[in-house]
């Protein structure tokens, strides 16, 4: 076996066509992956929107003139119903109002529990589909009805993040906004909830205006009106100092004072004519560690509390009608809860105000909201059924013009004679006076209508998994093919075998793309429905031509022993296994890493190399303990932070003092200067974190040096490494230094030690792979210091592969899978500490904190990746073996670009020093 050195006797043609070759197979590989990767969006994300439905509204006198929404973004349902550590409320006024003169509940709210979805299903009454987020939750992926564009006019006040979306495309111009500015969102700032002071002094400003505006004065007098007061104080105080903390319970003191305020200010307005509704809620709670996204009862939980025109009075609690009873500390039990989903609070204000639902709700009217006739609850309910059956009507109208009436299959359960027949029974109950019956059957063809919906936008669900399917299938056997037949003897071995001819699968191939292609066509299919359906086609046929290897294969495999076969069954789907459940829990990923200390103890590396096998037993067992740790929840520990920043900088002064001792022709003090700038940013981000939460635990905001700091490390963290030598152990230890410093700053307590660990437990494992190698007769731990990446980019097909590699590609996958969820960085979305970028801003930016994340999540990535280039150039493993086919198929797209940003970290070099010439010793 030939070392690969830059002084290699290939040709350069050779090079050229491998070069190209490898490219080739790379970019195939990245556009297949990532067709498959798009596929599930327009499999399970598409927008539930449809369009060309015709208003609905009831025609009888609404109890309410105008509408007051009060939306606390961010309050916990909890928070707001329990009373304190006095046993005093902590919104008097509010609890006044549930127990005297309204009506209240828990609305339910869905993942992902953000203020954009959560403010959407509140006021359009539909639940948002996930494009909105490339839209940061800020602008409409697609236009949207909503209460606020049904009414006469609207004004609002509050947040600029959420405010513009409504007005953005509302017809007659009729909604009106007045925001502050971004910059006020600042989790730094002393008092956030100066941004609820703002949005209350404005609307009392904004009435006395009107007083001196004739204008002014006409509209607010209009039917039909409504006023959004957003209140963000909430949320950027949990986010800031948790929901626990003082700041944000004394900011629900401070709302129940501004609603207050606000009640009397306005009732006051319109002379107390009892013409006015108010509704107070939530757009989302939050967890005990300040975030919110995903489904813990903290975010999904929020109140509702409803008064005013047309609101029933507070009712004694039936405990046989309460399907959830109150939590007994919040000390509620006369009161009758009524619970809502959220998107329901959008019916319930069209109804106060008497305008037409929503286009696109699928909220229900809770009745039990509503002090009216029984005749406008019924008529009401029916209005509601007629909105929601009517975007099933348009949806089933679309899905059938673009389907073959052979192969159309309609939802059975509402045909059109059983719409005919409910709506008959309806108007029926109506005119005799059953009006609970026929209440009843609307909720009734409501759930019909909501289930059809469903139906049809998931119609085209079973087909393109069916595509998506066979492709991977494709996909897979294609990968294994090519390895078989490029990396293994199996190929080599003469046995006959007659397969199909290539002329003849050609030919039925391309009749079976031809009429995929007039299927499509027929089925007005959009053009991304071609390509998951053509290109299992084409990947299949590239397969089929090969599929005389897997004949060579079977027959291989008859000589080996059944028992041994089984064993190699039992350890392939045992650890494909381990890989799936980590990504629920994540516990199983000590148990593997347990499994991984114990593997040398087995094989001959224990006599051949003890002290690399008591490190490596050590730093797995080591590295076994943070899967076991909180993945939220946790409270910021900047102790620890420092003290991973002490360890990286003495395991980095050991490594430069090593690298001193042996140092060779590749050694310079100019690699040795980089080294020390490097430790001193280390440092320096160290002192950043300490002083900059120390900053903001005083309240003193974000110290702009520290700021720019940061910054700066950050955007030199990626070119610092390129100014070292492209030698291994030198050009990992600036990777490792580089990426340290940033993720330091990126960290608020125990996941600051895990980089450390990692990378610890991953140069391990490059002299434990060097060690395994000795068993096949060949050592190169001589050559191990003198690996220059630049010189090494080169491999192609070195050897066969051996059973080795299949358990080098396993514990690649599996250092990867422990990255992604090592510390629960992003094992939920409600896992995100806003505190974590405070280093670098605090006012609150969605894209950027976004970015900041995800490249904290991304370095531990890019420190396995580099260990595994190293242990494949080291190993000489090819570039198609079964290593980068399992990347391929187990991270996609992430990992092969991840690949090509770790190829540019290893093998690039920036030279700002004149270049000394080396002499031959």
């Amino acid at each position: 076996m030939q070392w690969l050195s830059c002084t290699d006797s290939q040709t350069g043609l050779c090079r050229h066509m491998i070069f190209w070759r490898m490219l080739c197979f790379f970019i195939v590989c990245l556009l297949v992956h990532l067709v498959f990767f798009v596929s599930i969006f327009d499999i399970y994300f598409t927008s539930p929107l449809v369009h060309g439905m015709t208003p609905q509204r009831t025609l009888l006198t609404p109890p309410a003139k105008r509408l007051v929404l009060f939306v606390a973004d961010g309050l916990r349902a909890d928070t707001f119903f329990e009373l304190d550590e006095n046993g005093a409320s902590r919104a008097p006024y509010l609890r006044d109002i549930m127990q005297t003169k309204g009506s209240c509940g828990v609305s339910h709210t869905r993942v992902p529990t953000e203020s954009r979805p959560g403010h959407v299903a509140l006021i359009a009454g539909f639940y948002e589909d996930v494009s909105a987020v490339a839209k940061g939750w800020k602008e409409n992926p697609v236009e949207f009805d909503s209460v606020f564009n049904e009414s006469v006019y609207t004004w609002s006040w509050g947040s600029p993040d959420i405010l513009p979306m409504f007005a953005k495309g509302a017809s007659r111009g009729h909604v009106f906004t007045q925001c502050y500015s971004a910059e006020s969102e600042d989790f730094a700032s002393e008092d956030a909830s100066k941004l609820d002071t703002w949005v209350f002094d404005h609307v009392k400003n904004f009435f006395r205006s009107a007083k001196n505006n004739q204008t002014l004065l006409k509209k607010l007098n209009e039917e039909k009106v409504v006023f959004f007061l957003h209140l963000l104080g909430l949320d950027t105080n949990g986010h800031a100092h948790r929901p626990g903390s003082s700041e944000y319970k004394e900011n629900v003191k401070k709302v129940d004072e501004g609603v207050k305020d606000m009640v009397t200010f306005i009732e006051d307005f319109y002379g107390n004519d009892d013409k006015t509704a108010f509704i107070f809620t939530s757009d989302h709670g939050m967890t005990d560690w300040g975030s919110h996204g995903a489904g813990h009862p903290s975010e999904t939980l929020t109140p509702l509390v409803a008064w005013g025109a047309g609101v029933h009075y507070p009712r004694t609690n039936d405990f046989h009608d309460t399907i959830m009873p109150w939590p007994k500390d919040w000390k509620l039990e006369n009161v009758k809860r009524l619970d809502v989903n959220q998107a329901d609070v959008a019916p319930l204000m069209t109804a106060l105000i008497g305008v037409s639902y929503p286009l696109n709700s699928v909220g229900i009217l809770p009745v039990e909201y509503l002090n009216s006739s029984s005749i406008f609850k019924a008529e009401s309910m029916l209005t509601n059924a007629f909105q929601i059956l009517e975007q099933f009507k348009v949806k089933m109208k679309q899905k059938k013009e673009t389907t073959l009436p052979l192969l159309f299959s309609p939802f059975s359960l509402l045909s059109e004679s059983k719409q005919l027949d409910i709506l008959r029974k309806i108007r029926s109950y109506i005119q005799e006076g059953s009006y609970k019956e026929a209440m009843d059957l609307c909720r009734a063809l409501i759930d019909l209508a909501l289930e059809g919906l469903v139906y049809y936008h998931t119609y085209d669900r079973f087909f393109l998994g069916i595509s998506v399917v066979m492709g991977f299938t494709g996909w897979i056997s294609y990968v294994i093919i090519i390895i078989f037949k490029t990396n293994t003897s199996i190929t080599e071995k003469s046995v006959s075998y007659n397969g199909v001819p290539t002329s003849f699968m050609r030919y039925i191939f391309g009749v079976l793309g031809l009429c995929t292609v007039i299927f499509l066509i027929i089925q007005s299919s959009p053009w991304t429905y071609y390509v998951y359906c053509l290109l299992p086609i084409n990947i299949w046929f590239a397969a089929l031509k090969e599929f005389w290897i897997f004949h060579r294969l079977r027959s291989y495999l008859m000589t080996v022993s059944p028992l041994g076969a089984l064993g190699y069954v039992i350890v392939f789907f045992g650890g494909i296994e381990i890989l799936v459940l980590s990504f629920f829990y994540r516990s199983v990923l000590t148990g593997g890493l347990v499994a991984f200390a114990c593997w040398p103890l087995m094989t001959r590396l224990w006599t051949q190399a003890k002290i690399t096998v008591v490190s490596w037993v050590l730093l797995c067992l080591l590295l076994a303990v943070f899967p076991l740790m909180p993945v939220v929840g946790r409270e910021p520990n900047i102790s620890l932070v420092t003290c991973a920043g002490l360890l990286a900088i003495l395991i980095s002064l050991a490594s430069l003092v090593s690298l001193w001792k042996n140092r060779d022709r590749v050694m310079e003090e100019k690699d040795f200067t980089v080294h020390i700038w490097q430790i001193l940013g280390l440092t320096v981000s160290m002192c950043i974190v300490n002083l900059t939460h120390s900053s903001l635990a005083t309240k003193q905001g974000l110290p702009l040096l520290n700021q720019i700091f940061s910054w700066a490390i950050l955007a030199f963290s990626l070119v610092v490494p390129l100014l070292s030598a492209t030698f291994l152990f030198k050009r990992l230890l600036s990777i490792f230094l580089s990426f340290m410093s940033s993720y330091l700053l990126l960290s608020t307590g125990y996941e600051a030690l895990f980089p450390v660990a990692l990378s610890c437990l991953m140069f391990v494992w490059i002299f434990i792979e060097q060690e395994n190698l000795v068993k096949h007769g060949f050592s190169f731990k001589q050559k191990l210091n003198s690996i220059d990446f630049s010189c090494s980019t080169d491999i192609t097909h070195f050897r066969q592969l051996n059973y080795d590699d299949i358990r080098r590609s396993f514990f690649l996958v599996f250092f990867i899978v422990t990255a992604f969820f090592g510390t629960g960085n992003i094992a939920s979305i409600n896992s995100f500490d806003p505190a974590s970028v405070y280093c670098f801003l605090t006012v609150f930016n969605p894209f950027v904190m976004g970015a900041l994340m995800m490249w904290k999540i991304l370095i531990p990535f890019i420190l396995v990746m580099c260990s595994f280039k190293t242990v494949q150039i080291s190993a000489q493993i090819s570039s198609k073996s079964i290593s980068h086919y399992v990347i391929v198929m187990s991270m996609t797209i992430f990992l092969l670009l991840l690949s090509g940003l770790v190829q540019c970290l290893t093998t690039k070099k920036i030279l700002i020093w004149r270049k000394k010439k080396h002499h031959a010793t």
